[in-house]
């Protein structure tokens, strides 16, 4: 290749990188304070579901696989958490890239009742900025983040319930 060709081929890729990482920096990782971005992904019948479905009501993100050691302690967790405030709240736990049949084989095992979403090419999960599983979003009813925790430790339940409990 020529000299002159080179430069082309750079000044192009040059100009791609700058769109993109302009690109990212407007929509940036969802953060405390803001609004979570609407989504739609299909449960586990097939059914269209949208963040947006559940305005209105105090809703927790759950990221999560069934690889995921820590994210086999925070599912339970958060399924009861759901139970206890079954009026008020609900999770949508967010399978992150996993055959549909190891998720139903894992939830039926595990027998968990939160809804499960399939998120297959970690699109919605690209889109919140989770950069590591499990990942939760809590967010209240009027659609704005209120809450974002990472990983496991032992008093999650508690700072969870004391989120909700401010937002009742």
């Amino acid at each position: 290749m020529k000299s002159r060709q080179w430069l082309i081929l750079f000044l192009v890729l040059f100009l791609l990188t700058i769109i993109a990482v302009q690109s990212f920096r407007s929509s940036g990782p969802v953060e405390v304070g803001k609004s979570a971005p609407d989504f739609t992904l299909k449960d586990m019948v097939g059914r269209d579901v949208s963040l947006d479905e559940y305005r209105g009501r105090i809703v927790i993100l759950d990221f999560w696989a069934t690889w995921c050691g820590p994210c086999r302690l925070t599912m339970p967790m958060l399924d009861e958490i759901e139970k206890e405030y079954s009026g008020e709240m609900s999770v949508l736990a967010i399978n992150m890239q996993e055959p549909k049949g190891v998720v139903r084989d894992y939830i039926l095992e595990e027998g968990l009742n939160s809804r499960v979403l399939l998120d297959e090419d970690a699109a919605i999960g690209r889109q919140y900025g989770v950069a590591g599983i499990p990942m939760q979003y809590l967010v209240d009813r009027e659609g704005i983040v209120r809450l974002i925790l990472s990983g496991f430790h032992p008093r999650m339940g508690s700072q969870i319930r004391d989120e909700i409990s401010k937002l009742l």
